[in-house]
């Protein structure tokens, strides 16, 4: 009988775990900004001028947490492509703000860029076992 020699791609252990915190993220700010969008009213009476993005802000957000669990859901596939569509992602999430007016100090930007630029740090150097 002939041996054949498939290779099969196996996923790392780190870009597993970097996947499976993308998805729990993801879902949390997918929910909190849908829960965030059909409560605007609410929110908008509670935090009052305090909070300036409104509905377009929030439709903006769940947009772009979409995309990074796609872009998530790629590379946990193995796909190259994943890592692209997770890094602008979340780069356009840190520019965003600025457009709405909701950037609320320099520690909460300062947080998110070194959270957000050490995960695509982080999937960039398991970018070698995607395809």
């Amino acid at each position: 009988m002939e041996e054949q020699n498939v290779q099969t791609h196996k996923r790392p252990v780190f870009l597993t775990v970097l996947c499976i915190l993308t998805f729990i993220w993801s879902g949390f700010a997918i929910l909190g900004t849908l829960l965030a969008t059909f409560g605007m009213g609410a929110l908008t009476s509670m935090l009052g001028s305090a909070f300036t993005g409104g509905t377009g802000y929030m439709v903006v957000l769940l947009i772009i947490s979409a995309v990074s669990l796609f872009g998530a859901i790629k590379m946990w596939g193995l796909k190259k492509q994943g890592f692209y569509i997770y890094a602008a992602a979340n780069i356009i999430g840190m520019i965003v703000p600025y457009f709405f007016g909701t950037v609320f100090n320099i520690s909460s930007f300062l947080f998110g860029l070194l959270f957000t630029g050490g995960f695509i740090v982080m999937y960039y150097l398991n970018l070698k076992a995607m395809e």
